[in-house]
Formats: C-alpha cells, structure tokens, sequence
C-alpha cells in the first residue's frame, strides 16, 4: 500500500518548466514536527497535562501525532501538535 501525501508541492511549474524556487524550503517545513522524544510539553488549553514526549509519528493521512507521557502519573495520550507547547 503506497501512502499518498495530502498535497503534493511541485518541484518544477507544471506549465512553464520552471524550477520552483522555494521548492527545498516548502519540502523541509512539511516534514520538520513541532516536538521530538525527549521534549518537554504542557496542554495550554483545558485540562493540565504536563509531559514529556516519546513518540512522534505520521497518521495515514499524513498528519503529525503527538504522544505524550505525563510527567506525575505515566499516563501516555496522544495529541495534534497543535494542541500542545514546549516548556522548559
């Protein structure tokens, strides 16, 4: 099963040929997540959930998910980016 992206960024303009200058920046930003393992989360939003992150993964959509580990209990919830920020 080949994955599709959710949108394709075109390397070269599929009219005139040319190369699309922002091409290499466009492909690093979709692919560059908010956290890594390792990082120190909070839930700005609603319910507390202090964290730190051990998982970072690609839905079959394509969409960044989020685990986190809460700090004080281990109980592990994943999150959109989004939905989350870093702290130190």
């Amino acid at each position: 099963m080949t994955k599709k992206p959710k949108y394709e960024i075109p390397e070269y303009d599929p009219y005139t040929g040319e190369l699309n200058p922002y091409y290499k920046e466009l492909i690093n930003m979709k692919k560059q997540p908010k956290f890594k393992v390792g990082d120190k989360a909070h839930k700005p939003k609603g319910y507390a959930f202090p964290c730190t992150i051990i998982g970072v993964f690609e839905n079959l959509k394509g969409d960044i998910r989020i685990v986190g580990e809460m700090d004080e209990y281990g109980l592990l919830h994943i999150f959109n980016e989004d939905q989350l920020e870093h702290y130190d």
